[in-house]
């Protein structure tokens, strides 16, 4: 068939490049305190604020989730907070991201531009995989995580990636490609949706994009 006059598929355009550093909080501990994980953040979130001669910014799913949290509190008083809903523009800084979701990495990735990065993880989204690409220090024991992906599968992602990620795979031919480079491993259960879209949005792919990794490795492995 001939498709020399088929229309593009639609962009997703995201510019963005990895912070100058990043640490985070893993949700590894369901008797943590939240305000535990959030203290942490913020004392090293304050001490890049000085390294960087900028007030830290506070970026959350919700104006909400900071309500009660005094650490979280102190540093949207002094930087500001950010939320995906919000209307105020911010200036690009180190971002403290409490339990974000896609949407809400995508924000902060995107203000800490040139700056740090500090996530307090939640399990609704995990964020092992994007700790590990971007050499994330876990602020529990001060590690440097590695990745849990297979060798075969993290290339089987950077080729679906590089064919599809840039438009989030919006197009038929960049969805087929991704089937086809990911079904094997889905099939086996040796590729974790969660870990995918994680995986994905280290290297540059739109939330929105992430989401739909997800939903079609889920569909595979079923």
């Amino acid at each position: 068939m001939d498709t020399s006059h088929a229309p593009a598929p639609e962009k997703e355009v995201r510019v963005t490049t990895a912070p100058q550093a990043a640490a985070w909080v893993p949700d590894n501990d369901p008797t943590r305190p939240w305000s535990e994980a959030a203290e942490l953040a913020a004392d090293w979130v304050w001490q890049r604020s000085k390294i960087e001669g900028k007030s830290p910014l506070l970026v959350t799913n919700t104006f909400q989730n900071a309500r009660g949290m005094g650490a979280l509190e102190e540093i949207a008083k002094s930087g500001g907070q950010a939320t995906p809903q919000g209307k105020k523009r911010f200036s690009h800084g180190p971002v403290l991201a409490y339990v974000p979701v896609e949407r809400t990495l995508e924000l902060a990735l995107d203000l800490a531009r040139g700056y740090s990065l500090v996530v307090v993880e939640t399990d609704v989204f995990p964020l092992s995989e994007w700790a590990a690409a971007v050499g994330a220090v876990n602020l529990l024991d001060g590690s440097t995580s590695a990745s849990a992906l297979d060798a075969d599968v993290s290339e089987a992602l950077d080729r679906a990636i590089f064919f599809g990620g840039n438009n989030g795979w919006t197009g038929s031919h960049e969805k087929r490609h991704a089937r086809t480079v990911l079904s094997d491993l889905a099939v086996a259960g040796r590729i974790d949706a969660d870990a995918a879209a994680s995986y994905a949005m280290a290297h540059d792919v739109s939330d929105k994009g992430a989401r739909r990794l997800r939903t079609l490795i889920e569909s595979l492995g079923r």
